[in-house]
């Protein structure tokens, strides 16, 4: 009898497993989407930890933590549609320090897989006003300042700041050109290998703006051909090297406000090296850059000064075959240490 039921229990488990197996296809994958996780748009937790917010159609609703109750909404896009050019529709919001206001993200255009341009706005709750960042094209990457005032952003491969009170831009580059000189987001290489586009960073006084500049002029091109529905194809020409081509030349700025100059910033020799991440420690005139070499089996990260631009270099890894690029880099508030999480 014993053997009997090992016999039954074995076959059960065999149907069990037979049935719920199911062919994985490329169609299932990318046509259907059948194996992506959901996701909560427009996600954000709220700074008195009770509650959080969600994007749920055009409103930004609040809800309690602890019992998934509905609070009430917070913002309303069809309720201000028409002023300043905004339709009233917008895909993503992010709050300023004190969520006093919120950087409205709206139309949205794909440019590669995690590029794209689109028109910002910031909405103050406290006097109900809306705040056109850029009015006569869609933008990149628009960021808050850490105290709320400016938004920084990027046009036409330059890179601007703008006063949210006095409605003022000031630029911070001049040299940006299409296939050319890319300032302030990153280039095709970057977006795909590290999985980063906005390449700006506030200092956390407020006081400076790091940036990476990209030259590209000598990168070899590469023109795909776009079959729509027009009687011509349509052709696009952008920068794309291949395996030991040429990849673009990168270096790192830091932009003072107050002196409106630009200063590059000095980490050793750049021939051949990527600058995947940067980070700001909590000390306002220390910057974080991460230097690898194209191989991507070694990483550095130096610590600037960007009063003096002396660097030193804070950690070192090499592997024999390849280091994953990650965001995991903490800075603690003594000011002494710091948390990595290291392969």
């Amino acid at each position: 009898m014993k053997y009997l039921a090992y016999i039954i229990l074995s076959i059960i488990v065999l149907s069990t497993t037979s049935v719920a197996q199911k062919e994985i296809t490329v169609e299932s994958i990318w046509q259907n989407y059948e194996f992506f996780p959901n996701r909560v748009p427009g996600f954000n937790f709220l700074q008195d930890g009770r509650n959080y917010t969600r994007l749920e159609g055009n409103v930004i609703k609040k809800y309690d933590i602890t019992t998934g109750d509905f609070v009430e909404d917070i913002f309303n896009g069809d309720r201000i549609a028409g002023q300043r050019g905004f339709e009233g529709t917008f895909d993503a919001y992010t709050f300023n320090h004190n969520e006093s206001a919120i950087l409205i993200e709206a139309n949205k255009e794909s440019i590669y897989r995690r590029s794209y341009l689109a028109d910002y706005y910031v909405y103050d709750f406290v006097s109900e006003r809306l705040t056109p960042i850029y009015t006569d094209n869609k933008i990149m990457n628009a960021t808050f300042s850490p105290d709320g005032n400016h938004v920084a952003y990027v046009l036409k491969n330059n890179l601007y700041y703008f006063n949210i009170e006095k409605e003022l831009t000031f630029p911070i580059t001049f040299d940006g050109k299409t296939n050319e000189i890319i300032n302030g987001v990153t280039d095709w290489v970057y977006e795909e290998e590290f999985s980063i586009v906005k390449a700006f960073w506030w200092s956390p006084d407020n006081k400076r703006i790091a940036y990476l500049r990209f030259d590209e002029s000598e990168v070899p091109e590469y023109t795909m051909t776009y079959h729509r529905d027009q009687v011509y194809p349509e052709y696009y020409t952008f920068k794309y090297p291949k395996v030991g081509e040429r990849n673009a030349e990168v270096s790192a700025h830091i932009y003072d406000l107050s002196s409106e100059e630009s200063s590059p910033v000095n980490i050793g020799d750049m021939d051949d090296q990527y600058i995947p991440r940067a980070k700001w420690t909590n000390n306002p005139d220390e910057l974080c850059l991460f230097k690898m070499n194209r191989h991507q089996n070694h990483l550095q990260l130096h610590i600037v000064n960007a009063v003096s631009n002396k660097s030193r270099i804070l950690l070192e890894e090499k592997n024999k075959y390849y280091l994953n690029i990650h965001d995991n880099l903490n800075f603690l508030k003594d000011g002494k240490h710091f948390i990595w999480t290291s392969e």
